[in-house]
């Protein structure tokens, strides 16, 4: 009896070998049949207690492969996988190396092109590729795996979410943090348009990554339109170190994606109402409390504000509020928000997103109040009698001013511009911050972007600008609190930037922004002069000082240049020092045509042409003139 089932045994067990080397023979013929060698070769890092398999990236357009490796990887212990062959051959300048599926690749060297030839049994090449391995340097490594497997629906639609898995781990292979993830979404605004794109993930645990505290939100920013990658980091430490409450903290990372190499990403704290970011009341927590199935509660909308009804309101609306200044295109997607009376500003309620019409009532007054004071000439809202200083923690929103001024963020007064009000037991007033989103700074667009030497007061992107902070600085007490709090940190902040930051971050991120740029060559093109994107900064900067140490701190006067719109409306508002010309100008070269219109230039009240050979003595509107395509009035000197 034993004989005859030992028998069976050792016959299912030939079979099973058997059918798995029929299997593993169909495998190899499928393969050399499509020729997919590449799509089959990956490699595992085997230093750390979780091992990570990557895939290579092929640059189609050159037709080279690049296994992209993350900082805590050693060569000897990175392993080769593959199918369809017996042996892979790496023909360099002078070695040759083959390898067996499974063998370690630690003979191979970074940055150098290698044949890779995939060998038959009998030493047959059965197909050629390219290969350049990559090492970053210094960097964690943070491996992110969709429950899809695919990234196809996340980076086509900026409201899909699905859920998954990341292991992050530090610059030596020790995991940071292994755990689900709740949710991974796409976000960003014109940066979305982009094909490496910024994601918002929220892990299942709160936990603290790299001593940024402890949350389960976090947000992995690509940077796609920063091409120093550095805008961002200085304007978020310098907030940080400036002690402006809630300024995100940030680590570069290298991101791999479902076994591939995604980029070098920053991973940064969300702007959010958390004991961890912005320490206020929940008010949404509070809400949701109460109206436990918040999400279904019906919607009001009027001409001035819209949110949720709730059955149920907590006892104390006064706090916490967490609000983005925002343009049109953005607020109309927001659940909750209002329209101010006197700026004309749109306000999205980002916590709380269901908040009731009570409470957009709330804080929409104070912000109203705050907007009627603000634009009167005595700094008194008119309705109520307080001053502006009563609605405003003024250095809150002197320290914003500065931070925004002094890099010339180009959005700062339209979107990602943030504002919060505790409950009334910790404060009665509005405070600016926190900062967030400063990819578009420091020179990085053309035209009055890059002017050194005037005041912009967060009104330079032309189009949907608040006047808030222009009107603010009308106002003596606004203009003492900023000179102090520069002269306090930022001018040598500043000074640090140019002395140590800069080099300081060129070097941390050095081997991945290398990894980075051709991982993205479709977005920065084959030969981006990185240092030349990074001395934009530096001369931007090292021009920018002066001028505002000449402003801030020798308290020279200014004036300022109003450019009325040929709709009536004035959409940037420039400072100088008095009797200085304007460096640029808003709008095109004299003679550019859009729309079927000719922009002749800017004329005073009086009909004098206006360009940066003329010297401001006062406080001046300025007209735009346009005519007709095929006609132009630019010699005309008669009145707007």
């Amino acid at each position: 009896m034993w004989n005859r089932r030992r028998g069976i045994l050792v016959f299912i067990a030939v079979f099973l070998i058997a059918v798995v080397a029929w299997m593993q023979r169909e495998e190899y013929r499928q393969i050399q049949k499509n020729g997919e060698y590449i799509q089959n070769l990956h490699f595992v890092l085997g230093n750390s207690a979780s091992e990570q398999e990557i895939y290579c990236f092929t640059d189609k357009a050159e037709q080279i492969n690049y296994l992209f490796l993350p900082s805590y990887a050693r060569m000897d212990e990175v392993r080769i996988f593959f199918a369809g062959a017996e042996t892979v051959v790496f023909a360099g300048t002078d070695e040759e190396a083959s390898f067996v599926s499974g063998e370690g690749i630690g003979t191979l060297r970074c940055k150098e092109k290698y044949d890779m030839y995939f060998c038959s049994k009998k030493g047959e090449k059965l197909e050629k590729q390219e290969m350049v391995i990559m090492h970053s340097e210094g960097l964690p490594a943070l491996f992110l795996e969709t429950d899809s497997g695919s990234m196809e629906q996340l980076n086509a639609d900026k409201n899909f979410a699905e859920k998954g898995r990341i292991v992050l781990f530090d610059t030596d292979g020790n995991i940071v943090c292994a755990d689900r993830l709740d949710r991974i979404s796409g976000r960003g605004n014109s940066t979305w348009a982009y094909p490496k794109k910024s994601y918002g993930i929220r892990l299942k645990n709160r936990t603290d990554l790299f001593d940024m505290g402890s949350a389960d939100r976090w947000i992995l920013l690509s940077n796609a339109d920063d091409r120093a990658y550095i805008r961002n980091k200085i304007t978020y430490d310098m907030a940080v170190a400036a002690g402006m409450p809630g300024s995100p903290e940030s680590r570069y990372i290298d991101l791999y994606v479902n076994h591939r190499y995604h980029g070098m990403y920053q991973l940064c704290e969300k702007v959010e109402i958390d004991p961890e970011r912005v320490p206020i009341t929940d008010l949404e927590a509070e809400n949701k409390k109460l109206n436990r199935d918040i999400e279904s509660c019906g919607r009001f909308v009027t001409d001035r504000k819209k949110g949720v009804v709730l059955s149920a309101e907590p006892r104390d609306l006064t706090g916490g509020y967490l609000l983005e200044r925002d343009v049109v295109e953005k607020f109309n997607e927001e659940i909750s928000g209002f329209y101010t009376e006197t700026f004309k500003d749109l306000y999205t309620v980002k916590e709380p997103a269901y908040a009731s019409e009570a409470q957009v009532d709330y804080i929409s007054g104070l912000v109203n109040g705050m907007e009627r004071a603000v634009f009167a000439a005595d700094g008194v809202d008119p309705e109520t009698g307080m001053h502006y200083s009563d609605y405003i923690d003024m250095r809150s929103f002197a320290q914003k001013y500065i931070v925004e001024e002094l890099c010339k963020n180009n959005g700062a007064g339209a979107t990602s511009s943030f504002f919060y009000k505790p409950d009334d037991a910790v404060s009665r007033k509005l405070f600016a911050g926190p900062v967030w989103d400063y990819d578009k700074a420091y020179a990085n667009l053309d035209g009055i972007n890059e002017s050194a030497r005037d005041l912009c007061y967060l009104m330079q992107r032309g189009t949907d600008p608040t006047p808030l902070f222009w009107q603010l600085y009308r106002h003596p007490e606004f203009r003492q609190t900023v000179s102090a709090c520069y002269g306090e940190f930022f001018a040598g902040y500043m000074q640090t930037i140019q002395e140590e930051k800069i080099d300081g971050y060129v070097s941390e991120i050095d081997a991945a922004k290398d990894m980075d740029l051709i991982r993205w060559k479709e977005i920065y093109g084959e030969s981006l002069d990185y240092e030349s994107e990074v001395q934009r900064i530096r001369d931007f900067l090292l021009a920018r000082k002066p001028f505002l140490d000449e402003v801030w701190t020798d308290q020279k006067g200014t004036v300022t240049v109003s450019f009325v719109s040929e709709d009536g409306g004035i959409h940037n508002c420039i400072g100088v020092i008095k009797g200085e010309c304007l460096e640029r100008l808003p709008g095109g070269e004299p003679g550019t045509v859009s729309g079927g219109r000719v922009f002749d230039g800017w004329y005073t009240e009086e009909g004098m042409p206006f360009d940066d050979t003329t010297p401001v003595m006062e406080d001046i509107l300025v007209y735009e003139r346009k005519s007709d395509a095929g006609y132009s009035d630019r010699s005309a000197v008669a009145s707007p």
